[in-house]
């Protein structure tokens, strides 16, 4: 978020700032000027550009203090830098005020400047790589030609000697888990050392400290270390400043999925604070904002070739697998066996899994929706719908259920086109027996 900050000038003085990059710093000449003063002059280094502006009339100061104006209480100036400084304080702007009589100036005013560079990245026009201030990184569009990050949740689980998926702790314990997630570079650009008072800040909206975390990668002399900084309990980060020109790089990582609660939004921002006076918190003069999107679960469609085929062994269907395993072998499929010790006598498996994936310009990689396991059908009212058509009939039952148990999953999509919403086909829905409207959506 680029915005103008503005500066009061105090004659017979001089006061330090810093000027961010891309930024422009208001300073009123009128307020300081002292007693018996009609017109100014300004002087300035070679760093910074400065304009006067009296009534949307903008004007250019020359460098050299050459040119006068009236003093007029609409008159501003417009301060700008375009390079960061080597050292702090190294650029000056010096406002002269002059009498009525002309002659050498009455009095002084000025500002010492600190030029420094601030951007913070992401993959915003996702094709793999962090460029560096896309102005287009603040806002997020669908669609092959729109922009903005995208966000992996990381329900995956890299290490096998733990217990829980990498997205339920704040640890990174190989280089795979990285991969996962998305990169942000913190770009900086300035001298050796802040002045003093002022100190850069990262931090995430409450709102979304349960959705998003961030690592930061530390470089210390026994190899890389990846510190969790952001998201659950940690709301802001205060970040070290290195001097030069530096890139810090930090891991953003998704903990929860899109639904009809959370849209898939997240932002991250980064702050330069001002310090006025001790009694006085810090306030931000700057702020750079990043947008991601949690990527929503796809499931699979049903149209693709298929690569696996998954089937129940259970002890009364040895010819029915025999069966399958002829037709997997025809279609050049994988015949995946799930048997008794993991399907628990259950040949069903419909009712439980989905399969489908997330993706990512930097990953892709395949999530099994488990849905929720209560059937209800103990008391099956089989009598009541004909023999023939019982099969069929199931199927299409349970496919229509799936979509009210999956509606919270798939809400996200609603904003990308090609996708339809055939909920309406649950309104003939409520007049079969009780056994399936207890089925519904919260079962």
């Amino acid at each position: 978020m680029l915005r103008d900050r503005t500066l009061r000038l105090h004659y017979g003085s001089r006061m330090e700032a810093v000027c961010v990059l891309g930024t422009q710093i208001s300073a009123d000449v009128y307020g300081a000027a002292p007693a018996g003063a009609v017109s100014f002059s300004v002087k300035h280094t070679a760093g910074v550009q400065v304009e006067v502006v009296t009534d949307d009339q903008s004007q250019v100061a020359p460098a050299n203090g050459g040119k006068q104006w009236p003093l007029d209480h609409r008159t501003i100036l417009k301060l700008s830098m375009n390079k960061a400084s080597t050292e702090a304080n190294d650029d000056k702007v010096t406002v002269n005020y002059y009498g009525e009589n002309g002659g050498p100036p009455i009095d002084q005013a000025g500002v010492f400047l600190t030029g420094i560079g601030i951007s913070l990245d992401v993959d915003a026009d996702r094709d793999g790589v962090v460029e560096k201030n896309n102005p287009r990184k603040g806002t997020w569009t669908w669609g092959p030609d729109g922009h903005g990050a995208i966000l992996l949740v990381n329900c995956d689980k890299d290490n096998p000697f733990i217990s829980g998926l990498d997205c339920d702790d704040e640890k990174i314990f190989s280089k795979e888990d990285l991969r996962d997630m998305s990169r942000m570079i913190l770009r900086t650009e300035g001298p050796p050392r802040l002045p003093a008072g002022y100190e850069m800040v990262l931090y995430v909206p409450m709102s979304d400290s349960d959705k998003v975390g961030v690592f930061y990668v530390e470089n210390p002399f026994f190899g890389q270390r990846y510190i969790h900084v952001l998201g659950r309990r940690k709301l802001y980060h205060v970040v070290k400043y290195t001097g030069g020109s530096a890139e810090l790089e930090f891991f953003v990582e998704g903990l929860c999925f899109p639904d009809d609660t959370f849209p898939g939004l997240v932002s991250i921002n980064i702050s330069l604070l001002e310090s006025l006076t001790e009694e006085i918190p810090r306030a931000p003069i700057f702020t750079d904002t990043v947008v991601f999107r949690v990527a929503p679960w796809i499931m699979t469609p049903n149209t693709l070739a298929p690569v696996n085929v998954f089937v129940c062994s259970v002890k009364d269907n040895y010819l029915f697998l025999k069966e399958v395993k002829s037709l997997v072998s025809k279609a050049n499929c994988n015949l995946k066996v799930c048997y008794g010790y993991m399907n628990r006598g259950d040949r069903w498996m419909q009712d439980e899994i989905e399969f489908g994936y997330i993706h990512a310009p930097h990953k892709c990689f395949p999530v099994v929706l488990d849905s929720p396991r209560d059937g209800g059908l103990k008391n099956f009212p089989i009598k009541e719908i004909l023999v023939r058509a019982a099969c069929l009939f199931c199927e299409h039952i349970w496919s229509l259920l799936y979509c009210l148990l999956a509606e919270e999953e798939a809400y996200p999509l609603y904003g990308q086109t090609p996708f339809e919403d055939y909920r309406n086909l649950l309104e003939w829905n409520w007049d079969l027996p009780m056994d399936f409207r207890g089925l519904s959506h919260g079962s």
